[in-house]
């Protein structure tokens, strides 16, 4: 994300807020309602069951072989090659 798309939705994000207070929403009461949190909790559950097994390993295993064993040596690589300890 770009600094101008930040800083637009930020925007976005405060603008929507006033919106919502001058409509007499109070976004505290919504998202500490029961059945907020109760949706919340679900979700985090759902994702948190994905990650556990389904994606877990195979985001691991990218992390320690791609990332760590192929790129972090070649910038290392590099890096020693241009005299940067």
């Amino acid at each position: 994300m770009t600094k101008q798309g930040l800083i637009k939705t930020i925007i976005v994000i405060v603008i929507a807020l006033i919106i919502l207070g001058y409509f007499g929403f109070n976004v505290g009461d919504i998202i500490n309602g029961q059945t907020v949190q109760s949706n919340l909790h679900t979700a985090w559950n759902f994702i948190s069951n994905i990650w556990t097994h389904y994606l877990s390993v195979p985001f691991t295993f990218f992390w320690d072989k791609i990332v760590l064993g192929i790129l972090w040596k070649t910038l290392q690589g590099g890096l020693s090659a241009l005299g940067v300890q």
